[in-house]
């Protein structure tokens, strides 16, 4: 375990030992000293030493606080808990645990749940203890799950419990959803409403959706896809151009910085570098302190801009990773939303030769990961005259690429949509491999073409308050919360929702099953113009949204599967 040294009197030759083992030998030995004499352990045996977590790096004595530090040996690493939160995304509400803790965090999740959803979920965090969080129960006010709360943001933490294995984005097995859909209005001519929206529910159940990307994909402003494609052409300069337009529905302020920054160059007479590097490193600097502490893009754009003006390049990849891959995840997104409408269009729910099938996955490895990135172990077929003869698979079966370096197409018309819609871009598949950028890649994945929810339950409520909650939350039942109906009967025309109850599996969208369930558009345009009380869409305008580059997936020529046996364009 250790080797003494002969005794040595002089404290500093002692303390000239130290620092040298630590210097030189620190990845293969450790010592400590014992009634004068240097004892050099082997560095597997450092935990047994007396003297173990009493002294940092340098040698210096550890304060009492950094001495609690120390993780016990045998207890595992990850401190599991469920994160519930209202009016505050994922992730906003784990960057508020982590600014109150102290030191280095590693908190880890499995997917990202938006703000306007009440959730629980479960998080991990590296060597901590639940009292460092618990304080996050305290100070903030308890949910209810109305909206009487307004624009407060509610987090609590609990069910903790110590495990081996940290959750990371991809780990997710599925989402379990509760929806009230309220004020549901089937229109005048129906004559027994509950039993339509129940036969609705239950056509929902047997046939499930088209598993569409949602709108959410693709940003605020549905113009996400559009920096990837510009990215993947290898114009920079276009996707900071694209991330620093103008946009609707922003602050004055911000609006008019944003309009500065696009006229930075229209005073020049002429185009000399230099002349053009002063000018943007000028307007960067005052455009950033117009820029809200949400836009992170635009932050990190404008930081990079101002120090190196006109190297478009490298300003890109001061945006975060996770948010840059999201601008090339959303081109698959629509790639793969409109090869879905094209398939759908032309062979409904055949099944076709050509179609890719998945089998199965291949074995994983110990850590719970595939053995290939880009097919992420999932095993296809291509089907063949004979597979069709056989009548062995159905539409649930089949899946489509998410376009990739590492996945094989469909030998089909479905892999000429695809290319016909890369191509009016200006890009080709090989442009996929030539990402300019060292952290990103595009391997490439299968996608079902239809997903079916589980797990479905549903009921048909009556009310009159508009703000009336219908489902309690998990925050409700644990301190034992009861809905609280109006005992006297109100002379207002009582109101019909549906409240229903599904799990999708991961990457699937409750938004698009939603939207496939009413029959109606899930777009936040539409939303607002919808009314709680009275005819649901009695205030809706005439406007008409375009439907550019297959993206947009609440307009029509746009597939759905609806009640009835056959697959149709929507055309409403």
């Amino acid at each position: 375990k250790f080797v003494e040294l002969p005794k040595i009197e002089e404290k500093e030759k002692r303390k000239e030992i130290h620092q040298w083992i630590r210097g030189s030998f620190s990845k293969y030995a450790c010592a400590d000293t014992h009634e004068g004499q240097i004892r050099i352990w082997h560095k597997k045996f450092e935990k047994e030493m007396p003297s173990f977590g009493k002294f940092d790096k340098v040698g210096k004595p550890r304060t009492a606080r950094a001495k609690k530090q120390i993780w016990p040996e045998g207890k595992p690493n990850f401190l599991q808990f469920v994160l519930y939160k209202e009016n505050v995304d994922t992730g906003t509400a784990t960057g508020n645990i982590v600014r109150n803790l102290r030191g280095r965090v590693r908190l880890g999740y499995a997917g990202m749940k938006d703000k306007r959803g009440i959730t629980s979920q479960f998080c991990t965090l590296y060597q901590r203890r639940p009292e460092e969080i618990i304080s996050f129960n305290k100070a903030r006010r308890s949910g209810g799950g109305g909206s009487t709360y307004g624009n407060v943001c509610v987090i609590r933490v609990g069910n903790f419990k110590y495990v081996n294995r940290e959750t990371n984005l991809g780990m997710l097995k599925g989402n379990r959803f509760d929806v009230v859909l309220r004020n549901v209005d089937v229109g005048r001519e129906v004559e027994k409403p509950k039993e339509y929206i129940e036969k609705a529910a239950k056509a929902f159940q047997e046939n499930g959706f088209i598993n569409y990307f949602g709108m959410q994909r693709f940003g605020k402003d549905h113009d996400t896809h559009k920096v990837g494609i510009e990215i993947l052409k290898r114009n920079f300069k276009g996707a900071v151009d694209m991330i620093m337009r103008t946009k609707p529905n922003e602050a004055q302020r911000t609006n008019f910085a944003r309009k500065k920054w696009e006229k930075r160059f229209e005073s020049l007479a002429d185009e000399d570098r230099k002349t053009k590097e002063k000018v943007e490193k000028e307007c960067a600097g005052k455009v950033l302190r117009d820029m809200g502490r949400f836009m992170a893009c635009e932050v990190a754009l404008l930081n990079c801009l101002k120090r190196e003006p006109l190297n478009y390049r490298k300003a890109w990849t001061r945006i975060p990773k996770h948010i840059r891959s999201m601008f090339l995840h959303a081109v698959q997104s629509v790639v793969w939303n409109h090869a879905v409408s094209r398939r759908i269009e032309r062979h409904g729910k055949k099944v076709c030769v050509g179609d890719l099938v998945q089998l199965g996955k291949k074995e994983q490895s110990e850590n719970g990961e595939s053995s290939t990135s880009g097919r992420k172990g999932k095993i296809v077929k291509v089907l063949t005259e004979e597979d069709l003869k056989a009548k062995t698979f159905s539409l649930t079966d089949v899946v489509l690429p998410l376009v990739g370096t590492k996945i094989d197409y469909p030998e089909n018309e479905t892999n000429q949509d695809i290319e016909d819609l890369l191509k009016g871009w200006g890009l080709e598949k090989s442009d996929l491999k030539k990402i300019d950028d060292k952290e990103l890649s595009l391997g490439g994945d299968y996608r079902k073409i239809v997903c079916k929810p589980s797990d479905i339950n549903y009921t048909i409520s009556e009310y009159t308050n508009p703000l009336q909650p219908l489902i309690p939350t998990d925050l409700m039942k644990i301190n034992k919360e009861e809905l609280k109906f109006p005992e006297e009967k109100s002379e207002k025309k009582s109101l019909n929702a549906l409240v229903v109850g599904f799990t999708l599996p991961p990457s699937s969208y409750a938004t698009v099953a939603l939207r496939e369930l009413m029959k109606r558009p899930t777009s936040s345009e539409y939303q607002r113009q919808l009314q709680l009380e009275g005819e649901c869409e009695g205030s809706l305008g005439k406007e008409k949204k375009d439907d550019k580059d297959g993206m947009k997936i609440d307009d029509k020529d746009d597939a759905k599967i609806d009640d009835k046996d056959d697959m149709k364009i929507d055309n409403e």
